[in-house]
């Protein structure tokens, strides 16, 4: 019983810890009753999920109960358990390494023969922790998002540039009315998103942190002033973007070297999804594709 009844030290708060909040919940658990202690552990091993759990299903992933999890956030000190969670996203927002800076650290202290082996196991675990039920529910709402849309428009510049690119082949070859907003240039970018009306979609593509390309975020300013919905796919949640966007998909980069396997996967999914709600029309664009690219001489 003795256990239940100790409390965390007063001068033990979330605020005196420079490590933040990892650390101090490292500090602080040692003071709570034993199944808070496994709250606290599920945390700390999996905050980039528990940042978007509901406090039910941060019962059910910890093996606790939802009066627990509750009690926890009280017991550390917090105001809610959504304060709690709120903290922690701070987290993936502060960890979150320019495109630059990755890719610059990407070429230091690793052995020439042990890159693809490292790249590959990383990309795994970056890919296993990204899906949590933040994600999964967010995808579905891009998903009907983009299924009753009538137009998409595609936005990626800088390290994204490529991804952008890359979804937007994918979707035109059995879709119509799919855009690249700055398919001419990003001097004709108001050309373009002068045509998106509320029936459209603007999908957003944005890797940064702390600095963010200035024409990606005035292009979802635009549509959100507008009224057009925006799916974000984004590595950070701090950036301007994330408050503009209608969806919100997490793509993070939890990796030593440059990957943009995440955004890349997400865009997957998209492409996966479209064509099995739009599966007749998209059988009938990719079949005609394919006889033309062969009547054309373009394939063989």
């Amino acid at each position: 019983m003795g256990n239940y009844s100790r409390k965390v030290p007063e001068n033990v708060a979330p605020e005196k810890f420079a490590g933040g909040i990892l650390q101090y919940l490292r500090t602080a658990k040692k003071y709570l009753p034993q199944q808070q202690q496994v709250v606290c552990e599920f945390i700390l091993n999996n905050f980039q999920k528990a940042a978007f759990l509901k406090a039910e299903e941060m019962a059910k992933a910890s093996g606790s109960s939802t009066a627990t999890v509750l009690r926890t956030a009280a017991s550390l000190k917090f105001d809610s358990y959504v304060a709690l969670k709120e903290r922690l996203q701070e987290v993936l927002c502060q960890n979150s390494i320019p495109p630059l800076d990755r890719l610059r650290d990407t070429f230091l202290g690793i052995p020439e023969d042990n890159i693809l082996e490292m790249v590959i196991e990383e990309n795994i675990q970056n890919l296993r922790g990204m899906l949590t039920p933040h994600l999964k529910e967010q995808f579905a709402k891009s998903a009907a998002l983009l299924t009753r849309s009538r137009r998409i428009y595609i936005i990626g510049l800088r390290s994204t540039r490529g991804v952008a690119l890359y979804l937007h082949a994918l979707l035109q070859q059995f879709l119509p009315d799919v855009f690249m907003v700055d398919a001419t240039g990003s001097d004709t970018m108001l050309d373009v998103m002068m045509d998106m009306e509320q029936e459209d979609v603007l999908i957003a593509l944005m890797a940064g942190s702390p600095h963010y390309t200035k024409r990606t975020i005035g292009c979802v300013r635009y549509a959100h002033e507008n009224g057009i919905p925006t799916v974000l796919i984004t590595n950070s949640l701090s950036s301007v973007a994330a408050s503009l966007a209608t969806v919100l998909l997490p793509a993070p980069q939890n990796t030593t070297h440059y990957s943009s396997v995440s955004f890349v996967t997400i865009c997957d999914a998209l492409v996966a999804m479209m064509g099995m709600k739009k599966i007749d029309s998209a059988r009938r664009k990719i079949d005609k594709l394919g006889r033309l690219l062969v009547e054309y001489d373009i394939s063989m």
